[in-house]
């Protein structure tokens, strides 16, 4: 708020909202629902107004550099022409966010590729507890439309579920009904899904008025109307999509990681606050407190790095450029993988589904392997990420939070031990125990 975030307030005070296992109104909200892009607004006007930062958009970080065990930079690609460049630095921070976009239904941007987890790992950081997908109840569910959220504050404020039949279901599922934890509501809409037959359940605003909707929720109001929907109306058709991954690279409370150099914050990293299954909106208290955490941990101890760089920005090397377009073999795996990721690595699971998932994804990585395009390799990265889940969840023989096995739906007897990865000597993921 001091750079000038304008957060909603009525009478002066601050106005909170309810979402989903909250037992109070805690959520400070912009704007009615346009929460997200105040906060990442007032970030980009506070990062282009530091002379000392540098800002390299259209550049795709390709991979990590690290030399005598140490993370020293970055090569990136630039998008536009596929030239590479080599980033030198001190301390390098991966905060390239999640992995939604290994899933075909996702409410994630298109960037989200876990590509992040697949630089780290190959570069020899630890991932942990990779299995813990989570996936939001209520995205949109229209032919030949993306997925979009329908936020968790619109049942927060009293919107309900029904399935095809109108009938509403929730309160037969848990106590909390509607605002049972995300992936009760999502197993529950599945459920739902499979015994009627459909693709999709029902977000019923209905019962409140249109003034109120407008109001509290105006960029969703207005985007359901662009495409023939009005919430004051006619229920909405939603139905779960790939949303956060509670997993990341190991850090620690200063993002810190194994390897010396290299830190992560955000949704990338892996700090143990959200356990198994986020609570809404606690996305917040990773990105923005741990990413703080991280920048004045590097502020007062940048003696303790010794990590030399010769430049913040190296000249352009690393070989011959990139292609800046894949190939249809490329587009063709990436489809696959998605749709294999969401049938077989998604909500329910079981040995079954996760061993075909890895024996396909696996077989992917060597189809594609050493196309030298920038597609190619967001490919590559993508699979490797997808492969890490899928280990990790072949791994835990339980069901806990965001990982529910169908084939051992108990938490079995694993405690709160972790699932952490490290990348083995022939490239592919693997998995040990740790408390």
């Amino acid at each position: 708020m001091e750079w000038g975030a304008d957060f909603d307030r009525e009478g002066g005070q601050l106005r909170f909202t309810r979402e989903g296992a909250h037992s109070v109104r805690r959520i400070l909200h912009a704007h009615g629902d346009a929460t997200g892009h105040e906060i990442q607004q007032t970030l980009v006007r506070r990062t282009r107004s530091l002379p000392h930062i540098r800002v390299m958009e259209q550049t795709a970080c390709l991979d990590l550099i690290v030399d005598d065990g140490i993370c020293r930079g970055a090569r990136c690609g630039r998008m536009g022409s596929g030239a590479r460049l080599e980033v030198a630095a001190p301390a390098t921070i991966v905060a390239t966010g999640g992995a939604g976009q290994l899933y075909s239904r996702t409410t994630n941007t298109p960037a989200a590729t876990g590509d992040g987890f697949a630089m780290a790992l190959r570069a020899g950081a630890v991932l942990e507890d990779m299995e813990f997908v989570q996936f939001h109840p209520t995205s949109l569910q229209l032919p030949g439309q993306p997925n979009f959220l329908l936020s968790e504050a619109m049942r927060g404020e009293g919107g309900l579920l029904r399935n095809a039949r109108g009938e509403r279901f929730m309160p037969e599922y848990h106590p909390l009904a509607e605002l049972a934890p995300r992936d009760v509501v999502s197993r529950a809409i599945r459920r739902e899904m499979d015994e009627t037959g459909a693709d999709h359940v029902f977000l019923d605003m209905t019962h409140f008025k249109e003034s109120f909707l407008r109001g509290r929720f105006p960029t969703l109001f207005a985007r359901c109307l662009a495409l023939g929907l009005d919430m004051s109306h006619a229920m909405i058709p939603v139905a779960p999509a790939a949303h956060f991954i509670m997993g990341g690279i190991r850090t620690d409370l200063d993002g810190g990681t194994n390897l010396p150099g290299l830190f992560a914050c955000g949704e990338a990293a892996c700090t143990g606050v959200h356990g198994a299954n986020r609570l809404a909106s606690n996305s917040l208290l990773e990105g923005l407190v741990f990413g703080r955490r991280t920048g004045l941990y590097l502020r007062d101890h940048a003696d303790l790095l010794r990590n030399p760089a010769s430049a913040p920005a190296g000249p352009e090397k690393g070989g011959p450029p990139l292609a800046v377009q894949g190939s249809a073999e490329v587009a063709a795996v990436r489809a696959a993988m998605r749709q294999a990721m969401w049938e077989d690595v998604g909500i329910l699971r079981t040995a079954e589904t996760l061993d075909r998932a890895i024996g396909r994804l696996e077989g992917w990585r060597d189809r594609v392997a050493g196309e030298p395009s920038l597609p190619a390799w967001e490919l590559e990265g993508m699979l490797l990420a997808a492969l890490g889940i899928a280990i990790a969840a072949r791994e835990r023989q339980g069901s806990r939070g965001g990982h529910y096995r169908s084939d051992y739906p108990e938490r079995g007897p694993y405690g709160n031990r972790h699932v952490d990865l490290r990348l083995g000597p022939a490239g592919r993921p693997e998995a040990f125990w740790t408390e």
